[in-house]
């Protein structure tokens, strides 16, 4: 995010016109920064917060975790847009030089493995947001639970969409058993995420 050639550095109208027009950013990357956004709102509301329905110290984790959480969704929105990137340029490598197969097919395997595994991570970021959702909801003023609410739905939406992006990488995925745990993985956290959204009445 440090870089000039971040995309934490174009406006929201260039992320938007290179969404719709590029190959990258891609769901990925869309997805994610809807999570910062949804994460922002859940923050907002503890960090706003001027009764005293809770103690300070409680209060400050929540915050110095959200912050965390939201350094690595942030990272992720660059992070899935080069992983993706890289996976097409491995792609195009693999299909036009046969004669260096190995190092090519070297390359596209790692390509892959990181347009699986960056999603899945910010998923489970997403996750743990709405665990920070449920645990800040009783500390958040009355006027500002729909921002809760609502950063606590933006996160589930997120979430569901960073899944959408890395099951399509999966089906490319040479080894089944890999495969199999990954799929695993995506249905365990769809199960939470149900969990978490029922706790705080947005959904089942």
């Amino acid at each position: 995010m440090s870089t000039s050639s971040s995309l934490w550095q174009a406006s929201l109208a260039d992320f938007q016109h290179a969404v719709e027009t590029r190959s990258t950013p891609g769901c990925g990357a869309a997805a994610a920064l809807n999570g910062c956004l949804g994460l922002s709102l859940i923050l907002k509301g503890v960090r706003l917060h001027r009764g005293e329905s809770g103690p300070d110290h409680h209060r400050r984790r929540l915050i110095d975790d959200g912050d965390a959480l939201q350094q690595a969704l942030a990272e992720a929105v660059d992070d899935d847009a080069a992983a993706f990137d890289d996976y097409l340029q491995a792609q195009r490598r693999s299909s036009d030089d046969a004669a260096e197969s190995d190092p090519c097919d070297s390359a596209l395997r790692e390509a892959r493995e990181a347009s699986i595994r960056i999603p899945l991570a910010a998923a489970e970021r997403c996750r743990q947001g709405l665990a920070l959702a449920v645990e800040a909801l009783p500390l958040t003023s009355p006027a500002m639970r729909s921002d809760t609410l609502a950063g606590a739905t933006m996160l589930g939406a997120a979430l569901e969409a960073l899944l959408i992006g890395a099951e399509a990488n999966l089906e490319a995925l040479p080894d089944h058993a890999a495969r199999q745990t990954l799929e695993a993985r995506c249905e365990a956290l769809r199960r939470e995420v149900r969990e978490l959204r029922r706790r705080l009445g947005t959904g089942g």
